[in-house]
C-alpha cells in the first residue's frame, strides 16, 4: 500500500539521474523493496545514509562512473540540527527529479479526506502511525461513523491512541476491551501516557483508573511492576497458589498488588491466551529474569510451593503450566534426573512424554508458541533418555541369549533385527548426547549455582548414575560385537561372493541396489550419495529426515561394509561395483565409469567432474554429474574423526548436522522432483578401547600393516584377544613377495592393537575393524513423495526488501493449504539458521503469511564476502503440522542476502567531522 504508492511517485522518473527523494516522516524503511529493490531492477546505486560523511564517501565511490544512475534518499527530519548536505547532486538534479514524500499526502490519497491535519506530519506522530498504518486507517473510518466532516487534531490525537491500542477511540471502552489493552498494549501505554495531551488521554486515564488491580495502577505507577504482579499472581493461580499471600514473600514492593479478583483474573489469563505470543512471552520472560535473578525467590516458588522435586509434583505442573517455560523446564529437569536415576519408573515418565507430546498442539498456550532453544533440546533429551532405558531393557534380554548360543546358531538377520529393527545402533550416541546434556547444562534453563540444594544434588546423581550407563552398554555392545564377530568368521569369506547373500556388501551396491531400482531408459536421474563414515544411527536420526522432505523410501535393505572396515576398501568398491582385489585404479570417477560401461555400453553417461577433492576434511568432496546419473561423495563423519578428541554427540549435533544444513540441503535445492536417489555408506565407526595387545614384529613386514583395529600378519597370533580371518579369502590385495601377508587379525572388543614399536595413542573414535557400529550400514533408495497434493505447503519463501549489516532481517513465510477454508490448527516452523528458534503459529482459512525478523549473525565473514560487499546466508524452513493423526513435513529453501557496505557508516576519523560537514559558516548565512 504505502510502498506502491511511493513506487507511484518515483518509477516515471526512471532512467534520470540523480534523483533526489526527500522523506523527511522516513516513510521508507531501511531496506524497503520500494528503494532498493526498485533502483536494483533499474540499475540506480542508492545513497541511503545516515550522515554528510557517509554520504560523501558513497558519492566518492562512483563519481568517475558516467553509467552510474543515482538515488539520493534524503531521511533528514524537517528540524534536523545537521541536515544531509549535497549541493553537488541537488546541483545535477533536472527539475521534477527531486521529490519530497510526505504523510498527509498519502493518507489524504489514500482515503479521498482532503481535511487530514497537517499535525500528522509531525515526528512523533508520523512515526506512530507508520507503525501503525493499517489500525489508523481503520481508526479514520471509525471517526467518520461518529462524524462525516470533522477532523481537528484532537481528532488525529485519538486517531493516533485508537491505531497502537486497537481501539475505537470515539466510545467508551467495554471491560474486555480494557483487559485486552492492559494485557497486550501496557508497554504502549507507557508511551502514550507521555506523549499525548490530557483532552485525549484523559477518558482513558479514567477508565483505567476504575479497571480492577492492579491494571487500575498501570498509568501511576511503574508499570514493569503492575505487569509484574499481575504475571506472578497469573502463574501461580495456574497451579491453586494462594497469590495474595505468596505476592509479598516474593519481593514486599507488591504487596499494593495482592488483591487481584480471582474472577477477573481467569478473565485477564484468557485473554493472554489469545494475545500476540511474542508480547506475552516477553512479560513473563521478564518476570522469570525477576526470579533468577534471586535464587532464593525461584528456590521459593519452585521448590518449596510447587514442589517440583517430587516427580507426581513436577507432572502436575506441566500438566498445568501454560505461560513459563522456565518453570516448565524446571519441572522437566527435575523428571529426567528421576528418570535416569530410577529406570523403575519408565512407565510413569512414558505417560509424562505422552502428554508432552499431546500438549505441543495446544493453540493457546503462549509458553509452547514460543519454545527455547533450552526447552526443545530438554524435551528431546527426556525423550531420548525414555528411549534409552527402554532400550537397555531389551539389550538385558539379548545378552544373556548371545552368551550361551553357540556359533552354528549365529544368523545375520538376528544381528539386523538388533541393530537396525530393535534400535540398538542408537545406544552409544544416545548415551554420550545424555551425558554431554548433563555435563554442559544446555538443559537447564538457569546457571546450576542458581539451583536450590536438592536439585543440584539430584542432578549430580544422575550424572554418576549415567556414567554408570555407559559403562553397562560398553559392555554388552561387547558382547554383541563378539558374536559378530563369530558370525563374520565363519561366513564372511562366502557371502561376499553370494549374490544373495544376506546383506548388501558395498561392492554389490550398484549391482543389488542401484540396478534393480533405476531404469536408464524411464527418464528419471539416478542420484547416487555416498556418506564416508555413515553410521545407521546418523542415517535413521540425522540425515533420514532431511531427505524425507523431498523424497520417500521406496526401499531399505540391510547393508555392511568391507573389512577391514577402510574408506580406500570398501568406499572405492561402491563406485567400482567389484571387491578391491579386482580394482584396476584408486580413482573412484574411472572405476565407476568402467562399471557402467561394462552394464550400459555405448549408453553409458559422460561426466562432468563438477568436484574431485577428497582431501578436504568434511563436506562434499566429489561430485560427478551426467544428464542421467550423479555421484556424490560426503565426508561425513569419517574425516571429523580422525584426531577429534570430542564426544560423539557434539561431533554429530555440530559438526554433522552443519554438513547436512549447508552440503546436502543445497545439493538437494537441485534435484529434480522425479529423482531417484540412491543412499549408502562406506564404513561406521567405533569409539577406541584403551586395553591394547601387541602384535610382534616377526608377524608383519612394515610397521604400518598394524593399525588399532587391525593387523595384515603372516601367520595368526594364538591370543584369545583377537580373532583371525584368512586374507586370501576376503577379496583384498594380499601383496607380493616380501611384502605378502596371509592373515589379518581383528581385536576383540575391549582391545585394540599397537605396534611392538613405535605406538602412538589412538583417536578417540576409528573404523577398520570388525564390529555393528563399523560394519552395518545403509543401503537405501528414495523416490518422489506421493502425488496426494499435502494439506499445507510452503507457497512463497522470500527476504523482505533489502537489509546492510547489522540490521534486523524478516522473512516472509507464505503457508496454503489445499482446502478453501481450514480450521484452525497448529503449524510449526523450524529454521536451518543458526539463532533463528523454532516457533509455532495458528493457520486457519486458504493462506497465512508469517513474519519472522531476526538480527543474522555474520561470524564467517569472508574475503570474497567482502570483495563482493555481500553476504549470502542459504535457509531452509521446515513445516510441520498434523493430519488425521499423522504428522507431515515439507521444506522451502531460499537464499538470504546481507549487504556488508552500503547502507552502513563505518567511521574512519573523529565522528564530529560527521556533525560539522554539511554546516554553513556564519557570515555565509543569507
Amino acid at each position: 500500500m504505502l510502498e506502491q504508492w511511493i513506487l507511484d511517485q518515483i518509477a516515471p522518473l526512471s532512467p534520470a539521474s540523480p534523483l533526489i527523494l526527500r522523506d523527511p516522516q522516513r516513510l521508507i524503511r531501511k531496506g524497503a523493496w520500494v528503494v532498493d529493490g526498485w533502483a536494483e531492477a533499474n540499475g540506480y546505486t542508492v545513497f541511503f545514509c545516515v550522515g554528510n560523511l557517509g554520504l560523501r564517501e558513497m558519492v566518492e565511490a562512483v563519481r568517475d562512473d558516467p553509467d552510474t544512475r543515482v538515488l539520493l534518499v534524503d531521511r533528514s527530519r524537517e528540524d534536523a540540527t545537521t541536515p544531509l548536505f549535497y549541493p553537488d547532486l541537488d546541483a545535477l538534479a533536472k527539475r521534477g527529479h527531486t521529490l519530497s514524500l510526505s504523510l498527509r499526502a498519502f493518507l489524504l490519497e489514500q482515503t479521498g479526506d482532503p481535511r487530514w491535519p497537517h499535525l500528522v506530519d509531525t515526528r512523533n506522530l508520523s512515526r506512530l502511525i507508520l507503525e501503525h498504518l493499517e489500525g489508523a486507517l481503520g481508526v479514520h473510518r471509525q471517526l467518520r461513523d461518529v462524524d462525516p466532516v470533522r477532523f481537528t487534531d484532537t481528532d488525529l490525537r485519538k486517531l493516533v491512541l485508537g491505531a497502537v491500542l486497537n481501539i475505537n477511540p470515539f466510545r467508551q471502552l467495554s471491560p474486555a476491551e480494557i483487559r485486552r489493552v492492559c494485557v497486550e498494549e501496557h508497554q504502549a501505554l507507557d508511551e502514550l501516557a507521555g506523549l499525548l495531551p490530557d483532552d485525549v488521554m484523559g477518558a482513558l486515564k479514567r477508565t483505567l483508573a476504575e479497571a480492577p488491580v492492579p491494571f487500575r495502577y498501570l498509568l501511576e505507577r511503574d508499570a514493569e511492576e503492575v505487569i509484574r504482579a499481575f504475571t506472578l499472581a497469573a502463574l501461580m493461580h495456574q497451579h491453586s497458589l494462594e497469590y495474595k499471600v505468596l505476592l509479598p514473600n516474593l519481593d514486599p514492593r507488591l504487596h499494593d498488588y495482592r488483591e487481584i479478583d480471582p474472577q477477573f483474573l481467569e478473565a485477564a489469563m484468557q485473554d493472554q491466551m489469545s494475545a500476540d505470543p511474542d508480547r506475552v512471552v516477553d512479560d513473563v520472560r521478564a518476570v522469570e529474569r525477576f526470579l533468577i535473578d534471586e535464587p532464593a525467590r525461584l528456590a521459593f516458588l519452585m521448590h518449596d510451593r510447587l514442589q517440583i522435586d517430587d516427580p507426581d509434583q513436577a507432572c502436575l505442573v506441566l500438566e498445568h503450566e501454560r505461560l513459563s517455560l522456565l518453570t516448565r523446564s524446571l519441572a522437566l529437569a527435575s523428571l529426567l534426573a528421576d528418570l535416569i536415576g530410577h529406570p523403575e519408573r519408565l512407565g510413569f515418565h512414558e505417560r509424562v512424554l505422552a502428554m508432552l507430546e499431546r500438549q505441543t498442539s495446544q493453540r493457546d498456550w503462549p509458553a509452547l508458541r514460543r519454545p527455547t532453544e533450552t526447552w526443545e533440546t530438554l524435551q528431546r533429551t527426556y525423550g531420548r533418555a525414555i528411549e534409552l532405558q527402554r532400550l537397555l531393557k531389551s539389550v538385558a534380554k539379548v545378552a544373556k541369549r548371545f552368551t550361551v548360543a553357540p556359533d552354528e546358531q549365529l544368523d545375520f538377520a538376528t544381528f539386523d533385527a538388533l541393530w537396525n529393527r530393535d534400535r540398538l545402533n542408537r545406544l552409544d550416541f544416545y548415551v554420550s548426547d545424555l551425558q554431554r546434556a548433563l555435563r554442559v547444562g544446555h538443559v537447564v534453563p538457569v546457571p546450576e549455582n542458581a539451583l536450590w540444594p536438592s536439585l543440584s544434588q539430584r542432578w549430580a546423581h544422575a550424572r554418576t548414575e549415567l556414567d554408570g550407563i555407559a559403562e553397562m552398554v560398553a559392555d554388552v555392545q561387547g558382547l554383541i560385537d563378539r558374536r559378530f564377530q563369530d558370525l563374520y568368521r565363519t561366513h564372511y569369506a562366502d557371502w561376499i561372493r553370494q549374490d544373495d547373500a544376506p546383506m548388501v556388501f558395498t561392492h554389490q551396491f550398484l549391482d543389488r541396489v542401484l540396478k534393480p531400482h533405476w531404469d536408464p531408459q524411464s527418464g528419471r536421474k539416478a542420484v547416487v550419495m555416498v556418506f564416508d563414515g555413515l553410521r545407521v544411527d546418523a542415517w535413521e536420526e540425522l540425515l533420514r529426515p532431511v531427505l524425507e522432505e523431498r523424497f520417500e523410501v521406496i526401499v531399505q535393505l540391510p547393508g555392511s561394509a568391507l573389512i577391514p572396515t577402510e574408506t580406500h576398501l570398501s568406499r572405492k568398491a561402491i563406485a567400482a561395483g567389484c571387491l578391491p582385489e579386482a580394482f584396476t585404479t584408486q580413482n573412484e570417477l574411472s572405476l565407476l565409469a568402467a562399471w557402467l560401461k561394462g552394464r550400459m555400453g555405448s549408453r553409458a553417461p559422460y561426466f562432468d567432474v563438477v568436484k574431485d577433492q577428497d582431501t578436504e576434511a568434511s563436506g562434499m568432496t566429489v561430485r560427478y554429474v551426467s544428464d542421467i546419473f550423479e555421484y556424490i561423495v560426503f565426508n561425513f563423519t569419517d574425516a571429523n574423526l580422525h584426531h577429534n578428541s570430542q564426544d560423539l554427540a557434539f561431533i554429530y549435533t555440530t559438526m554433522v548436522r552443519e554438513i547436512i544444513r549447508q552440503d546436502v540441503r543445497s545439493v538437494l535445492r537441485e534435484l529434480p522432483e522425479d529423482a531417484v536417489v540412491f543412499v549408502t555408506s562406506d564404513h561406521g565407526f567405533k569409539p577406541m578401547p584403551e586395553a591394547t595387545v601387541t602384535v610382534p614384529d616377526r608377524l608383519v613386514k612394515e610397521a604400518t600393516d598394524v593399525t588399532y583395529l587391525h593387523a595384515r600378519t603372516r601367520g595368526a597370533l594364538s591370543d584369545e584377544r583377537v580373532i583371525a580371518f584368512d586374507a586370501r579369502r576376503m577379496g583384498i590385495p594380499t601383496g607380493n613377495g616380501a611384502a605378502a601377508f596371509d592373515t589379518v587379525l581383528f581385536p576383540r572388543p575391549g582391545y585394540i592393537l599397537r605396534r611392538q614399536r613405535y605406538h602412538s595413542r589412538p583417536d578417540r573414535y576409528s573404523h577398520g575393524g570388525v564390529s555393528l557400529a563399523e560394519c552395518m550400514v545403509p543401503m537405501v533408495v528414495l523416490g518422489p513423495k506421493a502425488t496426494d497434493v499435502p494439506l499445507l505447503t510452503i507457497a512463497e519463501l522470500q527476504q523482505v526488501g533489502s537489509v546492510s549489516e547489522g540490521d534486523d532481517l524478516s522473512l516472509e513465510i507464505v503457508v496454503e493449504a489445499r482446502e478453501t477454508s481450514l480450521a484452525e490448527m497448529t503449524i510449526t516452523l523450524a529454521f536451518t539458521l543458526e539463532g533463528l528458534p523454532m516457533r509455532r503459529e495458528l493457520f486457519r482459512g486458504h493462506q497465512a503469511r508469517y513474519l519472522v525478523t531476526w538480527t543474522p549473525r555474520l561470524d564467517d565473514i569472508t574475503d570474497e564476502d567482502r570483495e563482493t560487499q555481500e553476504k549470502h546466508l542459504p535457509v531452509t524452513v521446515v513445516l510441520t503440522y498434523a493430519d488425521k493423526g499423522k504428522t507431515f513435513r515439507t521444506s522451502a529453501g531460499a537464499e538470504l542476502v546481507v549487504k556488508l557496505t552500503p547502507g552502513k557508516l563505518r567511521r574512519r576519523v573523529d565522528s564530529k567531522l560527521d556533525f560539522l560537514m554539511g554546516k554553513v559558516p556564519k557570515g555565509l548565512k543569507s
